[in-house]
């Protein structure tokens, strides 16, 4: 049960390094068609750095399943998962709403 629900939960940062990904491509084409200033390749920096929570969550239930299982990897609070899973994680949403927010922020605005 416990593999289950930590192969379940890769869902989420997977889905976010694919939605990451959309937003950088529309974000090169548009700032391309406008001859702003380009930001998009932060938005790949933040899709690196979602993709290597990603990889710690894999690396983690790989883990799970062998039984042999470390304490500093296994643990959600131990301080590796959290420089290597949280931390990226947090970053990397959060580069990518700023970015996302400067080049597209012209969708709210009333005229």
């Amino acid at each position: 049960m416990k593999v289950m629900l930590a192969t379940l939960g890769t869902f989420g940062p997977a889905s976010l390094l694919l939605l990451l990904l959309i937003l950088a491509g529309l974000t090169q084409r548009w700032e391309a068609v406008t001859r702003q200033r380009s930001y998009y390749s932060l938005l790949y920096v933040a899709a690196g750095l979602v993709g290597v929570s990603l990889l710690t969550r894999m690396i983690r239930i790989g883990y799970l399943e062998s039984e042999q299982c470390s304490p500093w990897l296994c643990d959600p609070t131990s301080l590796f998962y959290l420089l290597l899973y949280h931390a990226p994680l947090a970053v990397g949403v959060t580069i990518g709403a700023i970015v996302t927010w400067r080049n597209w922020n012209w969708l709210l605005k009333e005229d």
